[in-house]
């Protein structure tokens, strides 16, 4: 999902931007510091301690955080972070001027591979929020979402498997709001570019983006839509009002069938606890169901008769929200005053959250058990063990002159605790034929699945003892 290239290109423009800042100390960074560092990214979520700092604290120490690079070293990618040339940044008054213009390198690239997974067939779009707090000219304020504050991006996502397939970075209101298509349109017709047409793609989405003009531009593109819808965008439509269905009681409906430019358009007006407005090219109020609700007046759970439009939409329609419940469990904190550095580790979030998504599917297909199916904190500290193990750790070495205490007991020790056996790597380590050499150690047993000789061989990477002699050679058997 990120892929290889956007770890050149962030190598790439921090290495410029850090010799654009202090041309006398570049920061050199290659692409497999910039790989640990990612790697460091992603397992900080997992932890999430309020500064980054207390990875490398002697009580809150992480190993496999601080044996794979120093704080100092961390800090100074950290500082210098960027995906853009600044030299290249067009002035406000330029007509092409993009206010995102410091992170859509990296925006193009993971959009791109988004756009490259094969498309379910019922999908649903909505906002997405990145918090942040921040200045900057694209933060929104929205009162009614968890996160009141922030960057706003409209994503589509699969209706059941909750995958991401496409985003759109909103920067702000500009004169493309102005225009006649208007600015929902839009955004649902360029994030449906890469839908396929005519072969049965359902669409879903509230009524922030539902008007007659999108529904009927879908249908035309062979596209089927479904979405709550207000009242206000629906002129003319002369339908039973809220008070006349409330008189009939819960569960009163009316509907009306219209044709606008040879597209046929049904809207449904269903009383629940208040009047929903649906519109449609796909539903209609046909294959009516019933559904559980609790009544005040008789104290109890009742049945009431709903339309399939309205149990379509419910189905379908909140798989975005699973996606900010899933970035949100272990999400990337980290204070910085750029407001571009919040929406990169928000891009790393999203995804390692799509490529679990896919994960699972993958899964589903091949009719793998659900116990066998890694949880997301699993595959997140899998991907990120990948990313930490890209280059050989580097030993740990305290500074300065040692203690009389430390020297007195490493004479006096006579006794020796057992030794804590090493986790087994996962196999994209093991089969990925890089830096595994072999060393002398302490005897042990080998590790290899089926022996059960002692050898003094270990391998560097995996830190696992592995027999390597006449006889056996486990050591190469258990990197293929």
């Amino acid at each position: 999902m990120f892929g290889k290239e956007s770890i050149t290109l962030l190598t790439e423009k921090s290495n410029l931007y850090s010799v654009q800042t202090n041309p006398n100390k570049p920061a050199r960074i290659s692409e497999v510091e910039m790989a640990q560092f990612i790697g460091i990214l992603i397992m900080s979520g997992v932890y999430c301690f309020p500064d980054q700092r207390y990875f490398w604290m002697n009580t809150t120490r992480v190993e496999s955080i601080s044996s794979t690079m120093s704080r100092d070293r961390f800090l100074d990618i950290r500082k210098f972070l960027n995906v853009a040339d600044n030299s290249n940044q067009l002035d406000r008054i330029d007509p092409n001027y993009d206010r995102a213009h410091k992170v859509r390198p990296l925006l193009n690239i993971v959009k791109n591979s988004f756009r490259k997974i094969e498309k379910e067939e019922k999908l649903s779009v909505d906002e997405q929020i990145i918090p942040f707090k921040g200045t900057s000219i694209m933060k929104q304020h929205m009162p009614k979402k968890p996160h009141r504050w922030g960057y706003k991006m409209f994503l589509l996502a699969g209706g059941e498997s909750g995958i991401c397939y496409d985003f759109l970075f909103y920067v702000g209101r500009s004169d493309i709001d102005r225009q006649e298509q208007g600015f929902c349109t839009k955004v649902v017709l360029e994030l449906c570019e890469t839908v396929p047409r005519s072969i049965n793609r359902k669409l879903f989405f509230d009524n922030y983006f539902t008007t007659i003009k999108l529904q009927v531009e879908l249908k035309k593109l062979g596209i089927y839509s479904v979405g709550m819808v207000r009242a206000n965008r629906l002129p003319g439509l002369i339908m039973k009002g809220e008070k006349d269905l409330s008189k009939e009681g819960r569960e009163s409906m009316d509907h009306r069938v219209a044709e606008v430019d040879g597209v046929e358009l049904c809207a449904v007006r269903w009383y629940d606890n208040k009047a929903v407005n649906c519109l449609s090219t796909l539903y209609g109020c046909q294959l009516i169901d019933s559904v559980e609700r609790w009544s005040l007046k008789e104290k109890n759970h009742i049945q009431v008769v709903r339309p399939n439009i309205v149990k379509a939409y419910n189905q379908h329609m909140g798989r975005v929200d699973l996606m900010d419940m899933l970035v949100s469990l272990y999400r990337i904190n980290g204070r910085s005053k750029k407001y571009y550095t919040k929406i990169i580790f928000h891009l790393i979030d999203l995804t390692t959250v799509n490529g679990w998504l896919v994960y699972c599917r993958h899964c589903s297909q091949l009719d793998i058990q659900k116990r066998d199916i890694m949880s997301l904190l699993s595959f997140r500290i899998s991907v990120a063990e990948f990313m930490l193990k890209s280059a050989p750790p580097t030993p740990s070495t305290k500074r300065g002159r040692p203690s009389l205490d430390s020297t007195s007991n490493e004479n006096n020790q006579t006794t020796t605790s057992r030794a804590v056996p090493n986790s087994i790597p996962p196999s994209s380590v093991r089969l990925d034929k890089f830096d595994h050499w072999p060393i002398h150690t302490s005897k042990g047993r080998c590790r290899n699945l089926g022996c059960i000789g002692y050898t003094r061989i270990c391998c560097t990477k995996c830190q696992l003892r592995l027999c390597l002699n006449e006889k056996s050679n486990c050591f190469k058997d258990y990197h293929h």
